[in-house]
């Protein structure tokens, strides 16, 4: 998985392109940590993102409940919706107390123009 962030007044915004699994779930996990430690606020640009499994999954919701213990505030955006589905039958959303947003129909398949 690639990623690019920014960090500007406070707030870091990652954008992921690839798939969350197994495979790379520790080093997301192990980004948003850095991002969000130094940060107030994160969103996540889910937007390059074509598959999520538990186990990458797992890793985003442990440091994100981390994150909200120390009082930063996270949000997941730009969420296909197979992968929305996914989040929700976990109860992702539900026992974090976080904003996922779906991606927008019109822009479903593009990538920020900056992304990697």
């Amino acid at each position: 998985m690639d990623y690019r962030a920014t960090e500007t007044n406070g707030q870091a915004t990652l954008f992921f392109d690839g798939e969350l699994d197994m495979a790379v779930g520790d080093r997301v996990g192990e980004l948003l940590q850095q991002y969000g430690g130094r940060n107030e606020s994160v969103t996540v640009d889910f937007q390059g993102v074509s598959f999520v499994d538990s186990s990458g999954i797992g890793s985003l919701f442990f440091t994100t409940k981390e994150l909200l213990a120390l009082g930063k505030q996270v949000e997941i955006v730009n969420v296909r919706e197979e992968i929305l589905d996914i989040l929700s039958v976990l109860g992702f959303t539900e026992a974090l107390g976080i904003s996922v947003a779906k991606a927008v129909e019109t822009g479903f398949d593009a990538k920020p123009t900056d992304c990697i």
